[in-house]
Protein backbone atom coordinates (compact mmCIF):
# COMPACT_ATOMS: atom_id res chain seq x y z
CA UNK A 1 0.00 0.00 0.00
CA UNK A 2 1.44 3.09 -0.99
CA UNK A 3 0.73 6.83 0.72
CA UNK A 4 -1.58 8.13 -1.68
CA UNK A 5 -3.60 4.65 -1.01
CA UNK A 6 -3.28 5.01 2.45
CA UNK A 7 -4.35 8.89 2.39
CA UNK A 8 -7.33 8.10 0.55
CA UNK A 9 -8.70 5.36 3.13
CA UNK A 10 -8.73 8.21 5.29
CA UNK A 11 -10.56 10.14 3.52
CA UNK A 12 -13.32 7.62 3.94
CA UNK A 13 -12.73 6.74 7.56
CA UNK A 14 -13.14 10.51 8.36
CA UNK A 15 -16.74 10.24 6.70
CA UNK A 16 -17.40 7.17 8.80
CA UNK A 17 -16.20 8.34 12.02
CA UNK A 18 -18.55 11.71 11.53
CA UNK A 19 -20.77 9.95 9.45
CA UNK A 20 -24.30 11.81 11.69
CA UNK A 21 -23.11 15.55 11.23
CA UNK A 22 -21.94 14.55 7.04
CA UNK A 23 -24.95 13.38 6.54
CA UNK A 24 -26.84 15.80 8.40
CA UNK A 25 -24.78 18.93 7.12
CA UNK A 26 -25.29 17.13 3.25
CA UNK A 27 -28.96 16.98 4.26
CA UNK A 28 -29.37 20.76 5.24
CA UNK A 29 -27.65 22.42 1.98
CA UNK A 30 -29.84 20.15 -0.33
CA UNK A 31 -33.44 20.94 1.24
CA UNK A 32 -31.75 24.49 1.42
CA UNK A 33 -30.94 24.87 -2.63
CA UNK A 34 -33.33 21.71 -4.04
CA UNK A 35 -36.77 22.09 -3.58
CA UNK A 36 -37.99 18.91 -5.59
CA UNK A 37 -36.02 16.65 -3.71
CA UNK A 38 -36.98 15.65 -0.26
CA UNK A 39 -34.40 14.38 1.54
CA UNK A 40 -34.04 12.83 5.27
CA UNK A 41 -31.00 11.24 7.25
CA UNK A 42 -31.85 7.44 8.26
CA UNK A 43 -29.54 5.38 9.97
CA UNK A 44 -26.11 5.76 8.49
CA UNK A 45 -27.97 6.56 5.21
CA UNK A 46 -29.20 9.78 3.44
CA UNK A 47 -32.70 8.85 1.78
CA UNK A 48 -33.82 11.24 -0.84
CA UNK A 49 -36.82 11.02 -3.21
CA UNK A 50 -38.03 13.91 -5.77
CA UNK A 51 -39.30 14.76 -9.20
CA UNK A 52 -37.81 16.20 -11.97
CA UNK A 53 -38.89 17.39 -15.38
CA UNK A 54 -36.26 17.06 -18.15
CA UNK A 55 -37.07 18.65 -21.53
CA UNK A 56 -40.95 17.56 -21.18
CA UNK A 57 -40.26 13.99 -19.63
CA UNK A 58 -40.94 13.42 -15.97
CA UNK A 59 -38.25 11.42 -14.10
CA UNK A 60 -38.67 9.92 -10.63
CA UNK A 61 -35.29 10.51 -8.56
CA UNK A 62 -34.55 8.14 -5.68
CA UNK A 63 -31.47 8.53 -3.88
CA UNK A 64 -28.97 6.86 -1.35
CA UNK A 65 -26.27 8.24 0.69
CA UNK A 66 -23.42 6.93 2.59
CA UNK A 67 -19.84 6.50 3.71
CA UNK A 68 -20.29 2.95 4.33
CA UNK A 69 -21.26 1.61 0.36
CA UNK A 70 -18.20 0.63 -1.12
CA UNK A 71 -16.24 2.60 -3.50
CA UNK A 72 -18.31 5.15 -3.96
CA UNK A 73 -21.14 7.02 -1.61
CA UNK A 74 -23.94 7.71 -3.79
CA UNK A 75 -26.83 5.06 -5.11
CA UNK A 76 -29.04 7.30 -7.55
CA UNK A 77 -32.06 5.63 -9.15
CA UNK A 78 -34.98 6.36 -11.60
CA UNK A 79 -37.65 4.36 -10.50
CA UNK A 80 -40.21 5.37 -13.20
CA UNK A 81 -38.79 4.43 -16.45
CA UNK A 82 -37.49 0.74 -17.30
CA UNK A 83 -33.84 1.78 -18.13
CA UNK A 84 -31.90 -1.54 -18.56
CA UNK A 85 -28.39 -1.59 -17.96
CA UNK A 86 -26.19 -1.06 -21.66
CA UNK A 87 -22.53 -0.24 -22.05
CA UNK A 88 -22.92 2.85 -24.13
CA UNK A 89 -25.15 4.67 -21.38
CA UNK A 90 -23.92 5.54 -18.01
CA UNK A 91 -25.14 3.55 -15.22
CA UNK A 92 -23.66 0.53 -13.16
CA UNK A 93 -25.01 -3.03 -13.80
CA UNK A 94 -26.50 -3.75 -10.21
CA UNK A 95 -30.05 -4.45 -9.24
CA UNK A 96 -31.65 -1.77 -9.66
CA UNK A 97 -29.45 -0.20 -11.95
CA UNK A 98 -28.11 3.35 -10.82
CA UNK A 99 -26.58 6.42 -12.76
CA UNK A 100 -22.82 6.55 -13.41
CA UNK A 101 -22.81 10.59 -12.72
CA UNK A 102 -19.02 10.75 -12.72
CA UNK A 103 -16.07 8.28 -13.01
CA UNK A 104 -15.16 7.48 -8.83
CA UNK A 105 -11.25 7.50 -9.56
CA UNK A 106 -10.49 9.77 -12.20
CA UNK A 107 -13.26 12.46 -11.65
CA UNK A 108 -13.17 12.78 -7.42
CA UNK A 109 -10.60 15.17 -6.21
CA UNK A 110 -7.61 13.99 -4.48
CA UNK A 111 -7.87 13.15 -0.86
CA UNK A 112 -11.54 14.76 -1.08
CA UNK A 113 -15.02 13.57 -1.49
CA UNK A 114 -17.80 14.51 -3.77
CA UNK A 115 -20.71 15.26 -1.64
CA UNK A 116 -23.88 14.27 -2.68
CA UNK A 117 -25.08 18.54 -3.45
CA UNK A 118 -22.56 19.15 -5.85
CA UNK A 119 -24.11 15.98 -7.46
CA UNK A 120 -27.89 16.53 -7.44
CA UNK A 121 -27.58 19.02 -11.00
CA UNK A 122 -25.85 16.05 -12.79
CA UNK A 123 -28.94 14.08 -12.00
CA UNK A 124 -30.72 16.19 -14.60
CA UNK A 125 -27.84 16.62 -16.94
CA UNK A 126 -27.86 12.95 -17.28
CA UNK A 127 -31.35 12.91 -17.95
CA UNK A 128 -31.13 15.13 -20.90
CA UNK A 129 -28.59 13.05 -22.12
CA UNK A 130 -30.13 9.74 -21.31
CA UNK A 131 -33.35 11.32 -23.32
CA UNK A 132 -30.95 12.37 -26.28
CA UNK A 133 -29.45 8.63 -26.21
CA UNK A 134 -32.92 7.07 -27.10
CA UNK A 135 -33.67 9.60 -30.26
CA UNK A 136 -30.12 8.98 -31.96
CA UNK A 137 -28.12 6.11 -29.94
CA UNK A 138 -25.06 7.63 -28.82
CA UNK A 139 -24.29 9.04 -25.67
CA UNK A 140 -23.34 12.82 -26.52
CA UNK A 141 -22.19 13.92 -22.93
CA UNK A 142 -18.73 14.16 -22.67
CA UNK A 143 -17.57 10.64 -20.77
CA UNK A 144 -14.72 8.78 -19.63
CA UNK A 145 -15.32 5.29 -21.66
CA UNK A 146 -16.15 2.51 -20.09
CA UNK A 147 -12.90 -0.50 -20.20
CA UNK A 148 -13.80 -4.03 -20.59
CA UNK A 149 -10.59 -6.23 -18.95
Amino acid sequence: MNVTTTLEGRVFQEARKFYFIHLKVEAAIIRANYDWLKVDVKGKELHGKGVIDVNGVQYHIELKYSPFYGGRMDRIFITNHKIKYHDDIHLYNSKPPTLCLYHPIIDRPLFKLIPLHKMIPWITEWCHFYGEWEKYGVWLAPEVKHITI
